[in-house]
């Protein structure tokens, strides 16, 4: 994995962790089409590594975790390429395969697709004051990576929905409240705290380890396989609309 460029990643192989960093500071690590091939590869390239047990992915110490799609790229869509590609559900897909651990390390902005991201991981370690929304409804548009799903199986429908309606954000303490965030700290100790947990985890046995996430996620393969499919029509929709609209992209 040398050529990379939207991602880092570095392995230690004394303790058997990956970390995975976004690597667009100047855009708040927003993603683009070549953010997630190379997030898609990097995942595949690492359930293929059996000295890597745990993975940590972060946005670094300093910067966001990720502001989300590259809202550049997501105005350029035509209505005919919005329902020819399969961006999101391609990123959706890899995490949904990656067969072992996955800890988000969270700090700053977690919006849009980045909370989705975030959503798909098994296990989310977040700064207090960072901030996860999914403010799609604000520019036109709905969650397309599989958060409307996932939130509201985290929180409930009715919860899920004042986030998703109204597109408002929420601290990482007011989402570790609510059962979302595993786990809140200070800035500076995310990133240490989310990784001494990925050790922690690979110290112990690698095949039994992937079945007990597999058991955890057995019912969650069943519900999303068929709900998520059901709603990539209702994504694709906004761009239908007339686009000369005021209440579209």
């Amino acid at each position: 994995m040398d050529n990379l460029t939207d991602l880092k990643l570095s392995v230690n192989e004394e303790t058997g962790v990956a970390t995975i960093q976004f690597n667009r500071p100047a855009k708040r690590n927003a993603f683009a089409q070549k953010t997630i091939d190379e997030i898609v590869a990097t995942l595949a390239y690492l359930d293929s590594v059996e000295t890597v047990r745990a993975v940590v992915l972060t946005g670094g110490p300093e910067g966001h975790f990720c502001a989300g799609m590259d809202l550049n790229e997501l105005v350029e869509l035509s209505t005919s390429k919005a329902h020819q590609i399969a961006f999101l559900k391609d990123l959706t897909d890899a995490l949904d395969r990656f067969t072992k651990p996955i800890i988000a390390a969270v700090v700053g902005y977690a919006l849009g697709g980045g909370f989705e991201i975030s959503l798909a991981c098994d296990i989310i370690y977040a700064a207090q004051d960072a901030m996860f929304g999914l403010p799609e409804v604000k520019i036109g548009t709905i969650p397309g990576a599989g958060g409307t799903q996932r939130l509201a199986r985290a929180l409930g429908k009715h919860k899920a929905m004042e986030f998703v309606l109204t597109g408002e954000p929420a601290s990482g303490a007011e989402f570790e409240r609510l059962g979302v965030v595993t786990k809140v700290f200070p800035k500076d100790e995310v990133l240490p705290a989310a990784t001494a947990l990925a050790e922690k985890i690979a110290r112990l046995s690698g095949p039994v380890i992937k079945t007990a996430k597999q058991a955890v996620l057995t019912e969650k393969v069943f519900y999303f396989a068929g709900v998520i499919d059901d709603c990539w029509p209702l994504f694709h929709h906004p761009w239908s609309i007339n686009r000369n609209s005021k209440d579209t992209v």
